[in-house]
């Protein structure tokens, strides 16, 4: 029952980013929010990345998703960073 709810395409979302041991790899790092250890930290971290990607990817699949307040503010959220991101590129 909760392998439902935690598939990679749940809810209409696409799956966020998965991570693993070592904790640094190469020049990658794992997000500080998943070693953390704060399980609502990680959950939005994890619905953040998820709408995003959605966004990026599949954005047919969010015109027809009614977002929540904090789904719409993760997005906005995860949309600025991007923006930050492509301007220092």
């Amino acid at each position: 029952e909760n392998s439902v709810e935690f598939d990679s395409f749940s809810g209409g979302l696409l799956d966020w980013p998965h991570y693993t041991r070592p904790a640094t790899y190469e020049t990658r790092t794992v997000p500080a929010a998943l070693l953390s250890g704060h399980h609502e930290e990680i959950r939005c971290w994890r619905l953040k990345q998820a709408l995003g990607r959605t966004w990026m990817r599949r954005p047919d699949l969010l015109e027809s998703k009614v977002l929540s307040k904090e789904e719409q503010q993760l997005l906005e959220s995860f949309k600025r960073g991007r923006e930050e991101q492509e301007k220092s590129t």
